[in-house]
């Protein structure tokens, strides 16, 4: 008589499932964690053992390193080593974020998400057009100039109108309003450690 594949017993299979399901649970709430806490939790491993390629900051690193080139990165940043980069402000950029690096999380900051929920700030001139408003922002934002602050939790929040267009509003309810022009920025700081900016 056949078994009654309604009572047949869990095998290694489920094991696995939960293994994976476990995975996937740990990817997706990994780049919030890293975002909300600060942290650097380590990326799932790929299948085949091999590393994770490095994110992108490092190997803008390690691209100008190999060619000797001792400039500044995005001929702003001052590399202090540790994968830690300082503007001429005084912003401390540092491993961290969702991405692995405050840098990679402001770079997503230079193209719209059109697909994002809500709305999406986008700076205009790429990386260095960023750098470059931020780096002025933060310098407004320290004197006082066209600043509202506020403390969260331990950060310090800016919104600095800048007076002109730095960008536009993206994402899903950008693109339903046209895209408006963005003339202030957000910084979230710790010190003077960047967690995040962006256009609004």
């Amino acid at each position: 008589m056949p078994k009654n594949p309604l009572k047949a017993k869990p095998t290694r299979s489920v094991g696995v499932l939960l293994l994976l399901a476990l995975a996937v649970l740990y990817g997706l709430a990994r780049p919030t964690l890293n975002e909300r806490f600060g942290w650097d939790l380590p990326s799932v491993p790929r299948s085949d053992g091999a590393a994770r390629p490095s994110p992108t900051v490092e190997s803008k690193v390690e691209r100008a390193e190999a060619a000797g080139d001792t400039q500044r990165l995005y001929g702003l940043l001052e590399d202090l080593g540790d994968r830690r980069f300082l503007s001429p402000s005084g912003l401390l950029f540092t491993p961290g974020s969702a991405e692995g690096h405050r840098l990679d999380h402001l770079r997503r900051h230079v193209e719209d998400d059109p697909g994002r929920p809500g709305r999406h700030g986008v700076f205009d001139g790429g990386m260095e057009g960023a750098l470059q408003t931020l780096d002025r922002a933060h310098e407004m934002a320290k004197a006082g100039d066209r600043t509202t602050q506020y403390q969260d939790d331990g950060r310090t929040i800016y919104t600095v109108d800048m007076g002109a267009r730095i960008g536009y509003v993206g994402g899903r309810e950008g693109r339903r309003l046209n895209n408006p022009v963005a003339r202030r920025i957000r910084i979230v700081l710790e010190q003077n450690r960047l967690i995040t900016a962006y256009p609004l």
